[in-house]
């Protein structure tokens, strides 16, 4: 043994001393150990190891990487924060050495925010080195007293820099015992992958700052020098898609399995993988493998091999999730471990997702590797023609059923595999009797009317008291836990039973026509977004898409979708996303002052030109919304002429206790706040609201209202209680705060008043954010509030009721619907 083996020995026997030394004290010891002995224990460490997975916390770290302040404030933010949630949280350091600009900027601002980290006065060295007294510092910090962090260092030891790999190990470790019986992953998120890094910035142009491109996609790696290990198989932890740490180099020359292999010449090769291309020198001429999948095998910028496949099949896909596919007369069919999906629609490939794989369509090639798909090659964009609905049990409870029993008025046809059963009118086929049949070979039962122009009607769900009837065809789809119920039909036969369950026929033809277009734009985005793939649809018909068939077709919705056939909204050339709500308060809101953005999470956010605030009225404004004595005038006036005044829910009133809102706001806080919670700030002892965990406010002793958004909805709400004071964001969770329940056991139920006299009895939100407070008083005392509001749901996008209004007044569909989304044409969409 040579003495640089002696001494790596040496580091890790010290490494597990301090790791395993005791279950609730840490301790590290300077004397030099027996080797032998030491390396038996290690051993004995490692098989320990082995045998449970939650002690595993001892790394293969080969890194010489400096762990700054700043690379440790990463890895404490990202173990107690999602990315998202970092990236969103206010900032609120102040250190002169760390700017806005900065990649740690967030990072930092977390661990101090959470009191994990924190500078010298008016700075914090962020690319300091850590010490081991640092280390020491942080890891009592963390460990919250749980465990006993202790390091016998001297004064010496104490003051030099840790070692990357003695941090990630230490570190790894405690987050082990803090996790209990969970795994790391489980309690934090924190996962470990191996990948090969093909890109960064360094030698693409295709990344951003901070990202690297890798076999299996775009991983951010701040903080971390990446670009020596480009070309070499590495592995890391991870959590959400930033790097978490770097661990080792696993192969220095790796192979890239079924690559898109995008382009060609004499002595180069360009493939793309992981959303980046790369070029690569190659001493061979590949020009014909071009537009083939294959593996290849890399060193340092160079082709050393490379192998094709070519055996291909197709087919409308009819179900797909993270380990199989259905082609439809195929059966399923397995992914390899390391399969890979691109699209060459359009000018250049697309790194994709399951999502991309559209239920319903043959859209391309699905390349096999003993014979599991090990890459799918996306040749054309699907056509929404026909549209495949995975359909909820009974009360819209889920898509996953355990019986399944089905009739028709006529006879039907029941097919599994290449036979066909016909069942005559009245009789009823059951799942159950049938099961035995099904394999993966054949993994589903096809149910059609002997005609093809009658409708099936489902025994084992009910909508509205009543068995649903489809048009179409019925699957029922075998999964691992029951099975889901898909129907399929053509997309404005879909949308017969869309518009009545969405908007009353009742309100006649022309408003039935507003509802049908705004529905088939709706329809048409989520056919692309493709959402629930897993059960073999496309959309569901639950609120999570748009209701379909809860209440049946009518003359009045099939007149209305004939008569706009194929027409949508789109907004400069794209099919818009038509949002509507129930009933306006007489103005619409910007989108932006009513939800957060998707990706970030931030508020306000964009507002589309087409989905402004809109006046819903006719006469004199009041004024701007915005300021709260008009919104006051405005919300308790009862003579407006608005389109949506004959409805009950153009004003409303509710009246309720401050002991009846504390307890609405104290059940529902800690789910609102987790939800997002840069959405919901506690007042601290700086008078600053900032993003904290809280669950309860104590008594409600006073509601103010910050700000309003342009339409006169409420977009910031304080609420001041005994324990905690808290600023609200967002319409919705004003609205799940306050909702007018009761919580109190023995009270009577909270009532709506409606201003067409009807009432309503603890409604599970408030109807809208479209209300003004007064409040109410018992001997000089403040015992609760009225609310005087207007609208029902969310006031962004088309009023259902507000159109049944401007019928009324002689406005046809089209002028409708440019009304409430101006800007917009309505056209053919396909």
């Amino acid at each position: 043994m040579n003495t640089s083996e002696k001494i790596k020995i040496f580091a890790m026997i010290v490494l597990v001393v301090f790791l395993f030394g005791c279950s609730n004290n840490m301790v590290i010891k300077e004397e030099v150990p027996n080797v032998k002995q030491e390396t038996d224990v290690l051993e004995k460490e490692r098989n320990k190891e082995t045998n449970s997975e939650n002690e595993r916390a001892i790394y293969e770290v080969d890194a010489n990487i400096p762990v700054s302040r700043a690379l440790a404030a990463k890895m404490i933010a990202l173990t107690y924060n999602d990315y998202a949630d970092i990236k969103t949280m206010d900032r609120e350091i102040q250190y002169e050495d760390v700017k806005p600009s900065d990649w740690y900027d967030m990072y930092i601002n977390a661990a101090t925010v959470q009191g994990f980290m924190n500078g010298s006065g008016k700075v914090f060295n962020p690319l300091e080195p850590l010490t081991y007294a640092n280390a020491q510092t942080l890891l009592e910090r963390i460990a919250e007293g749980k465990f006993k962090v202790k390091m016998n260092l001297s004064k010496e030891m104490q003051k030099k820099y840790i070692t990357y790999n003695d941090w990630v190990n230490i570190y790894m470790r405690l987050l082990s015992k803090l996790s209990g019986e969970k795994s790391i992953e489980e309690a934090y998120g924190i996962r470990e992958r191996g990948f090969v890094l093909v890109a960064t910035p360094a030698n693409s142009t295709e990344l951003d700052a901070w990202e690297m491109g890798t076999d299996k996609g775009i991983y951010g790696f701040a903080g971390l020098p990446m670009d020596a290990y480009i070309d070499k198989q590495i592995r890391v932890l991870l959590k959400d898609n930033e790097v978490f740490a770097f661990l080792k180099i696993e192969e220095e020359k790796p192979t890239i399995t079924n690559v898109y292999i995008a382009d060609t010449s004499e002595d180069e090769i360009t493939i793309f993988v992981g959303g980046v291309h790369r070029t690569y020198k190659s001493n061979n001429n590949f020009s014909g493998e071009k537009g083939k999948i294959g593996d290849i095998q890399i060193q340092a910028g160079s082709l050393i091999s490379l192998k094709t496949y070519e055996e291909a099949i197709s087919g409308r896909v009819l179900l797909v999730d993270s380990k199989k596919i259905e082609l439809e007369g195929k059966g399923h069919i397995e992914f390899a471990n390391d399969y890979k999906l691109y699209s060459i629609v359009g000018e250049k490939p697309q790194w994709c997702s399951l999502s991309n794989l559209t239920i319903g369509e043959d859209i391309g090639r699905f390349i096999l590797k003993d014979n599991k798909i090990c890459a799918a090659i996306i040749e054309k964009k699907p056509t929404p023609n026909k549209i495949r609905v995975a359909l909820h049990k009974t009360g819209f409870t889920g898509l996953v059923h355990q019986e399944v029993k089905i009739t028709s008025d006529e006879n039907f046809i029941v097919k599994i595999g290449d036979e066909e059963q016909i069942y005559k009118s009245g009789e009823s086929f059951n799942i159950k009797e049938e099961e035995e049949k099904l394999s993966d070979q054949i993994p589903r039962v096809k149910i059609r009317t002997q005609s093809g122009n009658g409708k099936l009607k489902v025994l084992s769900i009910q909508r509205n008291g009543q068995n649903p009837k489809y048009r179409g065809t019925l699957d029922i789809v075998q999964l691992d836990q029951g099975y889901s119920i898909v129907n399929e039909l053509p997309i404005e036969e879909y949308l017969y039973a869309v518009v009545p369950s969405e908007m009353p026929t009742s309100h006649g033809l022309e408003s039935a026509k507003v509802q049908a277009v705004t529905a088939r734009s709706y329809a048409y985005v989520q056919f692309y977004s493709n959402r629930f793939h897993t059960y073999g649809g496309n959309v569901d018909d639950s609120v999570q898409c748009q209701v379909y068939n809860n209440t049946p077709e009518t003359d009045i919705s099939i007149q209305a979708v004939k008569a706009t056939q194929n027409e949508g909204i789109k907004y400069n050339g794209s099919v818009i996303s038509a949002n509507f709500f129930s009933t306006s308060s007489g103005y619409t809101a910007n989108s932006g002052e009513v939800w957060a953005d998707y990706a970030d999470k931030s508020f306000p956010s964009y507002t589309p030109p087409y989905m402004v605030s809109k006046k819903q009225f006719e006469g004199t404004d009041f004024g701007d919304l915005s300021k709260e004595e008009n919104a006051k005038k405005f919300f308790k006036a009862t003579d407006i002429d608005g389109y949506d005044q004959e409805f009950g829910w153009f004003r409303w009133n509710i009246t309720m206790s401050l002991e009846e809102l504390s307890a609405s706001i104290n059940a529902n806080l800690k789910q609102r706040y987790a939800a997002n919670p840069k959405l919901i700030k506690v007042l601290d002892e700086n008078n600053i609201f900032r993003s904290r965990p809280v669950e309860n406010i104590g008594t409600l002793k006073k509601i103010d209202i910050v700000k309003r958004g342009q339409g006169g909805n409420i977009m910031e709400m304080v609420l001041i209680g005994s324990k905690a004071t808290i600023k609200v964001l967002t319409e919705y969770n004003i609205r799940f705060l306050l909702q007018p329940k009761q919580y109190i056991e023995g009270k009577e139920p909270i009532v709506i008043n409606l201003s067409n006299g009807s009432t309503m009895q603890d409604y599970s939100i408030m109807p809208s954010a479209f209300f003004v407070i007064e409040p109410n008083n018992q001997d000089g005392k403040l015992i609760g509030y009225t609310f005087f509001g207007g609208g029902n749901g969310h006031g962004a996008g088309m009023s259902q009721n507000g159109v049944k209004g401007m019928v009324d007044k002689g406005y046809n569909y089209k002028q409708i619907l440019q009304h409430y989304y101006p800007g917009t044409e309505v056209t053919k969409i396909y």
